[in-house]
């Protein structure tokens, strides 16, 4: 009777969704038409030209109105980057049958600008992207002695640094295929410098050898390369000095990238009391400082060798970009000072980006990229640590999304998951972080195949701690008018309290149904259950039922349901209990117009029940009550038979006939006497 009940009211239900959706002229379906182009997607769309590889580039198959398609079959894209210097593509992707996207990598080069990005498969228009890729771009050539003074000695010093620089003078990566130098040098009679140098791919700089000769002087050192204006700097030799008494600190290039790196840039040189470079006579241990270790650190000391005028050791960037003063200092010796920068982008704000911002409502998973971008909207690294991002869903019935997503120290983006519904519809994504701007960006989901409808209900809705109730689900698709069930379907059940569910048991006819176990509760608690259909080819659909949790000792209730055996219900019926358990007192009701008299909140445990109604048979039951449940039982009730041969109204009947027969018969018999006596005697002829 139960399963009755629940097809009649399903069915109810479906009929007014119908009614519904015709009269207001909405369709509840909103397929996507067959693929006809890709639509090139990249996030995100600006990255660091440092040579590393991005899975940024999305080629998505489109229908004529723009909305998401499935591939009919495995389709080969064809893609390719118009600016190979600037970055790479894959040469190839394939979008597998039924999906709607494939993914591709972008290999980004040394060299900054913009590359557009092109998709093209037999049979489908083609789709473009424009992919940029950020930093200094290198136009010139400086060149720095460390130190600017050596000894006039006839010996070799690695000293003459070769840097690319952009226009504003940021040091700035030599592209692929490395930049050569050609170095000479003023005045060979003070020193010569080698020929050339390389600075390889991915550098700011390379250092060459400075040869001097026995005399003093002063010579200036050129650097040039072809597309780059030249650079020049000038080189000092002198004969040592005896007695130093004085730090001299030197930094080249003084200029380098805030990236993490190490750089041997840093020189402490020896001089005496006029200035003049001196030898150390003995070693001597130099401590050495950052005053802000945040832009940048040196190592804690270096050692001049016996003999040597200076030495030379590293620098450590960090991300941060800024500048911080490098001091030495020795026992004996005045100490030294010098300032080192460090340049990169500072990162401000947050940006996000959906790709593809277009997906199917198919609760599929999808990619979203939180990046740090400085104030122009350049990719850029924090400088202290992870970035923890917060993220939210604004529309969660479209889709949601992990809650936090971490940029690794030194990362400049992350990518996370969106995670669409089956409901179309759109969403914004917002990130936000401590210190930094936040950032959204737009989703939206389509229906693209034919739609599950889902409905749920719970028998009994209500249920003791622990208790079980039986979820029963109904999937039908609107294809069709009315719409058919639908068997088969993957059916997945959850609870926003807890509990367990037993296995899903398919019906065939698109009914599904399964145990549902409460949790243990001290207080009374409601439970919403999701039920998720799904089915190959369709969009999946859910739907929600809520089952009252109530604690042990709460009570129970009881309905009863009085019908005819003909199964019309049976008013006025009087239902009574026989027994019940102890301290509960007998229960005493009578049947409405629909046949049906409920208890509320009764003692737990078994009843014994009359039910009683003129003209009908009596009606026994027993029930237990469950603590938290509603019993739900129906009476059937036959009509009482006639006592005797005839019932009452037979009787009456008849009695009924006889009389009148009888009076019909002495009408006719005195009629006749009284015709008898008027008659005259008849005469003889003869």
């Amino acid at each position: 009777m139960r399963h009755k009940n629940f097809h009649g009211m399903l069915a109810v239900l479906l009929f007014f969704v119908f009614l519904s959706s015709t009269a207001s002229g909405v369709s509840l379906l909103s397929e996507s038409s067959a693929p006809s182009r890709l639509q090139v997607y990249v996030g995100p769309p600006r990255v660091l030209a440092d040579n590393g590889v991005y899975d940024s580039v999305l080629v998505q198959l489109q229908d004529s109105r723009g909305m998401p398609a499935r591939a009919p079959e495995d389709i080969v894209v064809r893609l390719s980057s118009s600016r190979t210097d600037i970055g790479s593509i894959d040469p190839t992707v394939t979008i597998r049958s039924g999906t709607t996207y494939a993914m591709a990598k972008f290999y980004s080069t040394y060299t900054a600008g913009s590359t557009t990005i092109t998709a093209i498969a037999s049979g489908y228009t083609s789709g473009q992207a424009v992919m940029s890729t950020v930093g200094p771009i290198p136009s010139k050539i400086a060149v720095y002695t460390l130190p600017p003074v050596v000894p006039a000695d006839g010996k070799a010093y690695d000293s003459i640094v070769v840097q690319l620089q952009d226009s504003a003078g940021t040091p700035a990566r030599a592209p692929i295929g490395d930049v050569s130098l050609t170095l000479a040098s003023s005045d060979i009679a003070v020193g010569t410098v080698d020929p050339s140098v390389t600075i390889t791919s991915g550098k700011t700089y390379a250092v060459a050898n400075f040869h001097t000769t026995y005399n003093e002087g002063t010579t200036t050192v050129t650097a040039v390369s072809p597309g780059y204006a030249s650079g020049q700097t000038i080189v000092k030799t002198y004969e040592t000095g005896r007695s130093p008494s004085k730090l001299k600190v030197y930094v080249g290039p003084p200029k380098v990238s805030a990236e993490g790196a190490s750089y041997d840039s840093i020189c402490v040189q020896l001089e005496d009391s006029q200035g003049r470079i001196a030898k150390a006579s003995k070693e001597i241990k130099v401590t050495l400082t950052s005053s802000d270790i945040a832009v940048g650190n040196v190592d804690p000391s270096v050692i001049i060798q016996s003999g040597k005028t200076y030495a030379v050791t590293k620098f450590y960037s960090t991300y941060r970009s800024g500048s911080t003063a490098i001091t030495a200092i020795a026992p004996g010796y005045m100490s030294g000072e010098v300032a080192m920068a460090t340049f990169g982008p500072i990162p401000s704000q947050i940006a996000v980006h959906a790709l593809p911002p277009l997906v199917p409502a198919d609760r599929e998973a999808y990619s979203i990229i939180v990046q740090l971008q400085d104030s122009a909207g350049s990719p850029a690294r924090d400088p202290v640590g992870d970035v923890i991002t917060i993220l939210s869903s604004s529309n969660t019935n479209i889709g949601d999304l992990n809650s936090t997503a971490v940029i690794s120290f030194g990362d400049t983006h992350f990518m996370t998951k969106f995670y669409s519904s089956y409901k179309a519809g759109s969403t914004v994504i917002t990130a936000v972080a401590s210190g930094y701007a936040s950032g959204q960006a737009a989703m939206t989901s389509y229906i693209i195949d034919p739609l599950l409808t889902v409905l749920a209900a719970a028998y009994p809705d209500s249920i003791g701690s622990g208790g079980e109730a039986t979820i029963r689900v109904y999937v039908t698709h609107d294809t069709l008018k009315p719409p058919p069930p639908v068997p088969g379907a993957t059916i997945e059940l959850a609870s926003d309290k807890g509990g367990s569910f037993s296995s899903i048991t398919d019906e065939r006819n698109g009914y599904y149904s399964a145990v549902f176990t409460a949790p243990f509760v001290d207080t009374e608690s409601v439970c919403t259950i999701t039920a998720v259909a799904s089915k190959l080819g369709y969009a999946g659909g859910d739907a929600q039922v809520k089952v009252t949790v109530n604690p042990v000792g709460s009570g129970g209730n009881i309905l009863v349901q009085v019908e005819s055996s003909d199964g019309n219900p049976v008013d006025e019926a009087t239902v009574l209990s026989t027994s019940q358990p102890s301290g509960q007192p007998p229960l005493r009701g009578t049947t409405d117009s629909e046949g049906s008299v409920e208890f509320k909140n009764v003692t737990a445990g078994s009843y014994a029940f009359l039910v009683d109604k003129a003209g009908f048979d009596t009606g026994e039951i027993q029930i237990n009550v469950v603590d938290g449940q509603t019993v739900k039982v129906t009476v059937s009730l036959s009509a009482t038979p006639p006592s005797g041969f005839f019932n009452t109204t037979q009787m009456w009947l008849l009695l009924f006939a006889v009389l009148v027969g009888v009076t019909v018969v002495a009408a006719v018999l005195f009629v006749r006497r009284r015709s008898s006596k008027r008659r005259p005697p008849m005469r003889s002829k003869w």
